[in-house]
């Protein structure tokens, strides 16, 4: 599928509804944009051009190219978090952008959306439940249930809107009051957790495959738990680990067709290039001792017994 610009997401606005989704790792994104999901976010750091985060149980930490490469049609959104300006700011979405980002996630005040705007840098924010500003809407539950904190989720969202966000992460607000919003601003509204009117619908990929360490939350749904599959992948690994280690302390493994040979002949001439020499150290003398014992072993064995008697008769020349 072509990936989506800005322009082609202001215009199915209010026509097609969207899906987005978190990834943390190339897997997911990969998944992800082969499943036609329209919109990803992933964390970004700009310092080590990486997550910065664990992602589930099974993944840890990713680069952020890894991901990019694995999505290379999906319009992606890389998450900045928090910046101390919006110099910063600006000077992390142009790292991002050079680093394969579409727009940037910034949790910052409009101004700093403005700023982004003017440097032609699209950018995204959040209003509702923001997790790291929730000591301020009294925890981690939903925002907007009452008429003075809606028109204040209502209010921020059409100061986002003023500065030129291209888009809204809408978390845990009352569905009615997220319609209205979408309904009033020039941006894409973000659904997380806010009911079905919104332009797009925004999910945690770990919530909608189960490999969430967590509770899932109740904005979200398992679809498909890959977690007994990754758990299954995992017990087959360790048994695969299992039957090497096995294999090798039986000598099953390496077999002949796992090693490669020399011919007799250049063996033979190998052992002259070795022993040619009268005088032997002692190091030297060990392992000639110990070849000597290999070819007894293999004496009524052609064609190595030959290389026995070929032995004896350079060492004693």
């Amino acid at each position: 599928m072509p990936k989506l610009t800005v322009k082609d997401l202001f215009e199915k606005k209010g026509k097609v509804k969207l899906t987005e989704l978190y990834v943390t790792n190339a897997l997911e994104a990969y998944a992800a944009e082969q499943a036609g999901i329209d919109i990803q976010i992933v964390s970004f750091k700009k310092e080590t051009l990486r997550t910065g985060v664990p992602t589930n149980k099974w993944f840890r930490d990713a680069h952020i190219k890894d991901i990019r490469d694995a999505a290379p049609n999906t319009f992606m959104i890389y998450g900045l978090g928090q910046l101390s300006s919006p110099e910063k700011a600006i000077d992390a979405a142009l790292i991002a952008r050079e680093n394969g980002a579409d727009a940037v996630y910034c949790g910052n005040s409009p101004k700093y959306i403005e700023a982004l705007r003017n440097e032609g840098l699209p950018a995204v924010s959040h209003i509702g439940l923001i997790p790291y500003k929730s000591t301020w809407t009294g925890g981690f539950k939903a925002v907007g249930k009452d008429a003075q904190s809606a028109y204040r989720v209502y209010q921020d969202a059409l100061a986002y809107d003023q500065a030129g966000a291209i888009g809204l992460e809408v978390e845990c607000v009352p569905d009615r009051v997220a319609e209205i919003i979408t309904n009033k601003v020039n941006l894409l509204t973000l659904s997380m957790g806010s009911g079905p009117k919104c332009d797009v619908e925004f999910l945690f990929i770990q919530d909608v495959i189960g490999t969430n360490t967590d509770r899932v939350p109740r904005h979200a749904k398992v679809f498909k738990d890959t977690n007994k599959s990754y758990e299954k992948l995992l017990d087959d690994t360790i048994e695969g680990l299992k039957n090497f280690i096995k294999d090798v302390n039986t000598k099953k493994f390496p077999t002949p067709s796992n090693i490669v040979e020399i011919k007799d002949d250049e063996f033979e001439k190998f052992l002259n290039k070795i022993f040619t020499v009268k005088n032997f150290s002692m190091r030297e003398s060990h392992f000639i001792l110990n070849l000597l014992y290999a070819q007894k072993l293999y004496f009524f064995n052609p064609p190595y017994n030959f290389l026995f008697i070929k032995s004896l008769k350079i060492i004693f020349l």
